[in-house]
């Protein structure tokens, strides 16, 4: 019995861990916890690996650190707001897909965000079902 059990446990471990590299990993910064962690759910729920953080400056950290497929941002937050984030992030790797969901969403912001190769633009609050394609396809992109 200990083999198997032992033989179980190896496959466990060796299968979550491939299964943890397909899936696509994303960087979430929200600074409303209600919201980060509605999203963090509904996206793991979607087969998403998340981690979250709740400012610009824990996002520039993990980025330092860590590869992602998808970063999702708001612009609103403390410490470095989403638009000093990007433009942070831009210089590290441009090629890093970023979605922008704000509920501070104007013309002028818009346009800023276009200018700043930000081509998945949400405002709050979420739809979900409009939310989980955005993410599909930005991970695809």
């Amino acid at each position: 019995m200990c083999r198997i059990f032992e033989f179980g446990k190896h496959f466990a471990i060796k299968f979550n861990y491939y299964l943890e590299a397909l899936m696509k990993k994303i960087l979430l910064v929200e600074d409303d916890k209600i919201l980060s962690r509605s999203v963090d759910v509904m996206l793991t729920i979607d087969g998403y690996q998340i981690i979250t953080v709740y400012n610009g400056e824990e996002a520039l950290q993990k980025l330092l650190h860590q590869k992602f497929d998808l970063l999702i941002t708001d612009i609103v937050m403390p410490r470095m707001d989403g638009i000093e984030l990007i433009s942070k992030i831009k210089k590290l790797n441009k090629y890093l897909p970023i979605m922008v969901i704000s509920g501070k969403l104007n013309d002028n912001l818009v346009r800023l965000l276009k200018k700043k190769e930000i081509n998945f633009i949400l405002p709050k609050p979420l739809n979900p079902t409009r939310f989980r394609i955005l993410v599909e396809k930005a991970v695809q992109h």
